[in-house]
């Protein structure tokens, strides 16, 4: 599949979108904004053109960011000019500027990361613009295995043609030239082929339904990742080799709002990946339970929704050593039955490894005494509800900040929202809840009254007494600063920026601890924190003392 179209900017003047729509054009990428955060002066046009002739559109920001909190505000300001309009295709970060070329990998990674923590909280698809010298010499090797990448090479004799030759061997799009010319647009234009049709419906961010026939491909793909000795390479299969519990099952879940699985026994974690990959988030919390990074833990939810069965079946989640293990039956024949297992490694026949460091398949026989039971999972919708299919029938935006999305009505948490966060409806309710489908969190439930669909802002009651755990609204407890001097940072984690409003604490200093825990990429614990009344951030926990 190849679909071709072209990027443009204020560059090409005035565009005739009818003319381009009549040549025939797959999709535009547009710039969204100019040096300074400044808006691109055909912005509007160009977006109203292109939506006006039915052109599919996506937008890119060329970044001149030097450090994490340069990059988030330019994440920021295009997500601000967006102001919740549709896009098809992703919203691309354009890295090729000279003045990045000298900084780190673990910067200019983080840097990514956090362009990528904005636009996809903000409902975007994401993905990252570069030249093949900057992909195969700059490219930090860890967003490679993450992230869709839009590749640029064109040839010194460009006549505005594609040239086989000189396609790139990665990357879901090819920038192939930078002197096309089409009706409609005077000058030049850049022209380019994509191999992924994100207007697609199976490339939707909503979570699709799961069958086995996938499943069973994802874990295939699996087999022989090796955990990692840091954070370094977690989507490398075999880079960075360690027994230190780093994963990119965890780094994932992670991202899912569901914090502190990293460094942790993940032989669960990789099983909850597997279900969310397959059947959303919601769907996997609902097999194994918000407790899902502990075998036990599964189990007991197994047993209280009905789940738990001595009998194994393909693609049941056998529990072995009293909760020291999972894994996932992939194959039943005559007496025995064939595994899938992270945190494992092969072995022989009823060989049960619980700390191997890899995803590896495995045989055991029906009946042995180290299999405590089997967590049954129906992929067929006869059973545990698979055929849920969302139906949108509009779209609505979040009126206030830190607006939680929870798997049931006021059940756990799943996700967070900020003011001016869009999302999906369904007309679903139940009292004062409402069903939503939020891009990169999945199907949910919101307070309704905190939402504005149609057009109509609601009314905003005073806010409702939650005690559930993570509720950022709650104080825990006074704390009293022990260091010298303690950053204050927007993300738990040294390599986020510090907040402007009150960056540093001193020596005594006395704060409130919120109901929001969350766990840094490096493992240590940050605390949210309320200063003064009015300011939030995160700090270390190991620098702040109970009163």
């Amino acid at each position: 599949m190849e679909i071709k179209g072209i990027d443009v900017s204020s560059w090409q003047g005035k565009i005739d979108w009818s003319a381009v729509a009549d040549y025939g054009m797959g999709f535009a990428i547009l710039r969204i904004t100019e040096k300074g955060n400044k808006t691109d002066r055909r912005f509007e046009e160009n977006y109203k053109g292109c939506k006006q002739y039915g052109i599919p559109v996506g937008v890119y920001k060329y970044s001149y960011a030097l450090s994490v909190a340069e990059i988030q505000a330019e994440a920021q300001n295009v997500v601000d000019v967006l102001d919740g309009r549709e896009l098809q295709f992703p919203v691309w970060l354009d890295l090729e500027d000279a003045s990045q070329r000298s900084l780190s990998d673990s910067t200019l990674m983080t840097m990514i990361k956090t362009f990528w923590s904005v636009v996809t909280a903000a409902g975007y698809k994401f993905g990252i613009y570069c030249n093949m010298d900057w992909y195969d010499n700059v490219i930090p090797p860890e967003a490679k295995g993450k992230y869709d990448f839009w590749i640029a090479r064109y040839p010194a004799e460009d006549n505005g043609w594609l040239q086989e030759r000189l396609r790139p061997s990665y990357g879901v799009g090819w920038q192939y030239s930078s002197k096309a010319v089409i009706p409609g647009i005077s000058g030049n234009v850049d022209r380019n082929v994509f191999y992924k049709d994100y207007t697609d419906s199976k490339d939707k961010e909503e979570k699709p339904v799961g069958t086995w026939t996938k499943t069973k491909q994802l874990l295939d793909d699996q087999v022989g990742y090796l955990e990692k000795a840091s954070n370094s390479y977690l989507y490398s299969k075999t880079g960075n080799a360690g027994y230190n519990n780093y994963t990119k099952y965890a780094r994932d879940v992670n991202n899912m709002g569901l914090m502190g699985c990293q460094g942790q026994p993940w032989c669960a974690v990789y099983q909850f990946w597997i279900n969310a990959k397959t059947k959303g988030k919601n769907k996997a919390l609902d097999i194994m339970g918000s407790g899902f990074y502990n075998c036990n833990s599964v189990k007991a939810h197994a047993k209280a929704k009905g789940l738990w069965h001595g009998t194994p079946k393909v693609g049941a989640l056998p529990i072995f050593r009293k909760g020291a293990h999972i894994g996932r039956v992939i194959s039943i024949s005559g007496n025995t039955i064939r595994t899938n297992e992270g945190n494992t490694s092969s072995g022989g026949l009823n060989t049960v490894e619980a700390n191997g460091g890899c995803v590896a398949e495995k045989s055991y026989t029906i009946g042995n005494s180290q299999i405590d039971g089997y967590v049954w999972i129906d992929y067929d919708g006869n059973g545990t509800g698979d055929q849920f299919v969302w139906k949108a029938t509009g779209t609505a935006t979040a009126t206030v900040d830190n607006l939680f999305v929870r798997a049931e009505p006021n059940g756990e948490i799943i996700g967070e929202l900020m003011k001016g966060n869009r999302f999906e409806i369904n007309g679903v309710t139940s009292g004062k809840w409402t069903q939503v489908n939020v891009a990169g969190i999945g199907v949910g439930w919101i307070w309704t009254e905190y939402i504005q669909k149609d057009g109509v802002h609601t009314a905003e009651p005073p806010k409702q007494e939650i005690t559930n755990k993570q509720d950022k609204t709650q104080r825990l407890f006074v704390g009293k600063v022990t260091a010298s001097s303690l950053n204050v940072r927007t993300w738990a984690g040294a390599e986020f920026p510090q907040i402007k409003s009150y960056p540093t604490l001193g020596n005594g200093n006395l704060v409130d601890v919120m109901n929001y825990t969350q766990t840094a990429d490096d493992g240590s614990k940050w605390y949210y924190i309320r200063i003064a009344g009015k300011y939030h951030g995160f700090v270390s926990a190991k620098y702040i003392e109970r009163q």
